[in-house]
C-alpha cells in the first residue's frame, strides 16, 4: 500500500489483459472460487469457451482479487465471468474490470452480457440495458443485457 502526506492508506486497483500462463491460472483460481465453490456451478460449465476468450486479471494492492473475460460470438462481443474474491467485494474491482474491457472493445458493433439478476443494477449503472430475455443458467437466474454506446 502507498501512503500520502496525510498518512492515509491508498488502495490501488490495477486491471490488465493477460496472456501469461501463471496469470491466467490466477484468473481461473479466482473464477473457481466464485463460481464453482460459492455458486456451485460445475467446473465444466464455468470453464466453457476459455480457449476462445480474452482474459483479464485485477489486483488490489498488488494481490490477485478479480478476473473476467470476453469473447466474440455470432451475436457480438460477449463479456463474461466477472468474478471478485469475497474479501475484495465492494471496493470497485468488478467495475474496474468491466470498464477496462469496455474500453478495449469499444469499437465493436454489439457488446452484450448475460448478467446474474442479482447484479443487474450494477450493469445498468455502467451503461447496459435489459433486453427482456430472462433465463436460468447453471441454476442461477440471468438476464441478457446490451451495452448502450
Amino acid at each position: 500500500m502507498e501512503t500520502n502526506s496525510n498518512h492515509t492508506l491508498t488502495n490501488i486497483i490495477k486491471t490488465e489483459l493477460i496472456n501469461d500462463k501463471d496469470q491466467i491460472d490466477l484468473a481461473f483460481f479466482i473464477r473457481r472460487q466464485v463460481f464453482v465453490e460459492e455458486q456451485h456451478v460445475s467446473v465444466e460449465r464455468e470453464s466453457m469457451d476459455d480457449n476462445e476468450s480474452v482474459h483479464y486479471l485485477a489486483t488490489y494492492n498488488d494481490l490477485p482479487a478479480g478476473a473476467a473475460r470476453y469473447r466474440k460470438t455470432e451475436k457480438g462481443t460477449k463479456i463474461e465471468r466477472i468474478a471478485v474474491l469475497k474479501n475484495y467485494r465492494g471496493k470497485g474491482i468488478g467495475e474496474a474490470l468491466l470498464l477496462k474491457i469496455l474500453d478495449d472493445v469499444k469499437l465493436e458493433e454489439k457488446i452484450y452480457l448475460h448478467a446474474q439478476v442479482v447484479a443487474k443494477q450494477f450493469y445498468i449503472k455502467n451503461g447496459f440495458k435489459v433486453t427482456d430475455n430472462y433465463f436460468v443458467d447453471a441454476g442461477i437466474d440471468h438476464v441478457e443485457m446490451d451495452f448502450i454506446k
